[in-house]
């Protein structure tokens, strides 16, 4: 069976950094606004919908800094603010919430800070989707980098990303809704840094692998980060 999903989203993502201290680390805060186009084809079936998608929230965050490490932890959820119908599999919501814990840090190999490898771990848990009673399962997923300062302005380097389902899905009643899925993912990035706007320009694509129970595809991702 034909099957092919185009996803285009523009997330605004708005972070606060504070002046407080909290067991010696930054205290600092963020949302996420998505606003996405998703198309699909499964066969005869095509839809296609555009729209304000399931909004984020992190309004814990500690950061720790060191000579040769940066350190954060992170308490979040996910809010259904998305559209969704349970007969449109292209709806930008989620229908359901979801509660996420983030942990994560990067090392320094030289005192320039040139070199560095980082890694950012998540767990998230979600509530049930009211529409078709369907809680999705426990995913374990974390971010990784490897990556060196060219010149003081570029950064060049490889990522990648690994998801799990480590619960199952579950109905309202009997059997079990589905099976635990999986992917990973590996690609290239590059950041310039322009001093005189305080702005950060990233450029990363990534190209899934393994992926069990989920489709399988490419993330190529533009991101403008502004320091005001």
């Amino acid at each position: 069976m034909n099957f092919d999903l185009s996803l285009f989203v523009n997330a605004h993502r708005f972070i606060w950094v504070s002046n407080h201290k909290i067991l010696g680390a930054d205290y600092a805060a963020n949302v996420i606004i998505p606003v996405s186009k998703v198309s699909i084809e499964l066969g005869a079936y095509d839809d296609s919908k555009f729209g304000l998608g399931d909004i984020w929230v992190e309004p814990f965050i500690l950061a720790w800094h060191g000579p040769r490490y940066d350190l954060a932890l992170g308490l979040g959820f996910c809010a259904p603010t998305g559209k969704y119908d349970k007969d449109e599999l292209a709806s930008p919501g989620k229908d359901m919430w979801t509660w996420m814990g983030t942990l994560g840090g990067t090392y320094y190999f030289d005192a320039e800070r040139t070199w560095s490898a980082s890694i950012l771990a998540r767990y998230e848990i979600h509530d049930e989707k009211k529409e078709t009673d369907v809680t999705l399962g426990d995913d374990f997923h974390f971010e990784w980098g490897i990556g060196k300062t060219v010149g003081k302005l570029w950064d060049v380097g490889l990522t990648g990303y690994c998801q799990w389902q480590v619960t199952d899905d579950s109905v309202s009643q009997p059997p079990v809704y589905g099976e635990k899925d999986k992917v990973f993912a590996i690609g290239p990035e590059i950041t310039r840094f322009i001093p005189s706007m305080k702005l950060f320009l990233t450029l990363r694509s990534q190209w899934e692998f393994g992926a069990e129970d989920r489709s399988e595809g490419n993330f190529t991702t533009l991101m403008l980060t502004k320091i005001f």
